[in-house]
């Protein structure tokens, strides 16, 4: 396959006061650019980095080796599925899956092996045999899950009234949503069942959101473990196809997308947008709608006198967690290695919250969690492109402190202490993935580790993070996170006004884009279930 290039921004180039510039080319941005461009608006969309895509792109290393970086597994995308539709529409059709199958997650909890398979009957009957003693609680969980949906929808949809129905509906929408919201996963989990190692695999996929059971909001943990009720499934050709798709549609409606474009400022007069800083030089428009994260929004890219109270109050919301990742390549195929699509989960222990919150495993000679994922096996295109060759990643928990003093040292020279932790690190990650798949001891040709410091020179988050801002209950207690802002021309969009991951992103696309051209979205829905 050709590998797409992309136009780098230039001195030379002029926003017209119609112009919306998008800050950030990751799902969000790219999807919010899709809609408006359909709509008939202006569109030119930004990136810092030297591929457009944020945590959907992907990178390289010797002799072809692809790894991706973010995009691991998206769920509901089943064919005819509303998700599925809308990627269609995104990508103009060109945007195709790969199922991964039945397990499409495999959770290792204390020895104990419990698989995920794609269906909630599925789900119930697997379940029941792992725990015929909690058919009551296993059921009670699956309707608390169902019942969940309307009150998050309802939620979301809520954050794109215009201000009349914000005052009026809003407070009531987000009361129903708070009975979820304000609650842990754990704290509702553990008044349907006391069983510790149920609550545990019930929340063995917690990272997909990057909160422990006593941390995260079970409104988030709702909506993360529906998205996957159906199944997992793979960008077919890597994961670097979602915003090569969606930017090539985007170029075809006249949407100029721009790498190394580094917006350092967004500008403002009073109480609207009068420019953005770029590259260094200063850029007049309007219209911006930052995809940068709220954190970076509010507390970097604007200047602190245009804020209000509520938003320097965001500072108080932390950001979600960051991560260590090994990432390994392999001299042979997936086929010929026998290993799984399905990602696993691993913990040393059933009381999840005190693996996943074990600040000091960086020290220990063992890691006590891992998530591990196949991005080759799960690729049918891969075999063909990389004959010979397979990949695999591990990623661990890490906290920002740990790595914090090596920030501004420089990329690949950051000094023996921060590669001896990298080297720890893989060492222990090796040792894993040995006792899992020892057949791979022969073949492992690359091994390379990224850490949050990594994280945030490409990403720009401040603490490394992934997930933008925390996914615990404060989280829906802000009225901050919306696309709307009190500044006049400046909106967000981007997980942070929705959730983690590919269909929290794009959806921050609709949400956005609607409420920037109203009813017209729904000349758009339309066309998606017609012709998509």
């Amino acid at each position: 396959m050709v590998e797409k290039s992309y136009k780098k921004f230039t001195p030379d180039i002029v926003f017209t006061d119609d112009t919306y510039v998008i800050v950030g080319s990751g799902v969000g941005g790219l999807s919010t650019a899709v809609f408006l461009a359909k709509a008939g608006k202006k569109v030119v969309v930004l990136e810092q980095h030297y591929t457009p895509g944020g945590f959907t792109h992907t990178f390289k290393r010797r002799k072809g080796l692809v790894w991706d970086v973010g995009v691991h597994y998206v769920g509901n995308m089943e064919e005819d599925s509303g998700l599925r539709r809308i990627f269609n529409y995104l990508s103009d059709n060109k945007l195709e899956w790969d199922p991964m199958g039945d397990p499409y997650d495999v959770a290792y909890i204390g020895g104990r092996k419990f698989e995920f398979i794609g269906g909630k009957e599925n789900f119930r009957k697997k379940f029941h045999e792992y725990f015929p003693n909690d058919i009551v609680a296993i059921d009670k969980y699956l309707e608390l899950l169902q019942k969940s949906t309307k009150k998050n929808l309802l939620y979301f949809m809520q954050k794109a009234f215009p201000k009349l129905l914000s005052i009026t509906l809003g407070p009531i929408f987000r009361r129903i949503q708070k009975s979820i919201s304000s609650r842990t996963t754990y704290e509702v989990l553990s008044s349907i069942t006391d069983n510790k190692e149920l609550i545990a695999v019930l929340c063995a996929q917690c990272g997909n959101y990057g909160l422990s059971p006593k941390e995260s909001s079970f409104a988030s943990h709702c909506i993360v473990i529906n998205h996957f009720m159906e199944g997992g499934y793979y960008p077919r050709g890597g994961a670097n196809r979602i915003p090569e798709t969606i930017v090539d549609n985007l170029e075809s409606l006249g949407v100029q997308v721009f790498i190394k474009a580094k917006v350092d400022k967004i500008i403002t007069s009073g109480k609207s947008v009068k420019g953005l800083f770029i590259n260094g030089k200063e850029y007049t428009c309007k219209k911006v709608i930052s995809n940068a994260g709220a954190h970076n929004t509010f507390h970097r890219l604007l200047d602190q006198s245009a804020l209000q109270k509520k938003h320097l109050g965001l500072k108080e919301i932390s950001p979600s967690t960051c991560h260590l990742c090994l990432y390994i390549g392999l001299n042979k195929s997936d086929a010929a290695l026998n290993l799984p699509k399905y990602n696993i989960w691993w913990y040393a222990d059933k009381d999840t919250d005190s693996v996943l919150n074990d600040k000091n495993n960086l020290a220990k000679d063992a890691l006590s969690f891992a998530y591990i994922s196949f991005p080759s096996a799960k690729d049918s295109r891969w075999a063909s492109e990389h004959p010979d060759q397979a990949t695999i990643q591990l990623i661990g928990r890490a906290w920002y402190p740990d790595f914090n003093k090596f920030e501004d040292k420089p990329w690949l020279n950051r000094g023996e202490e921060y590669d001896e932790i990298k080297e720890k690190f893989k060492a222990k990650g090796l040792s894993l993935l040995k006792e899992l798949y020892p057949q791979l001891d022969e073949h492992i040709i690359h091994a390379e580790v990224s850490t949050p410091v990594s994280t945030r020179k490409f990403s720009n988050y401040s603490q490394g993070e992934i997930y933008g801002v925390t996914h615990g209950p404060e989280r829906y207690k802000t009225r901050t996170l919306r696309p709307r802002t009190h500044i006049k021309g400046l909106y967000l969009t981007g997980q942070d006004i929705t959730l983690v991951g590919v269909g929290g992103a794009m959806g921050s696309g609709m949400l956005t884009a609607a409420t920037i051209i109203k009813w017209n979205m729904s000349k758009q829905f339309k066309e998606i279930a017609a012709k998509y």
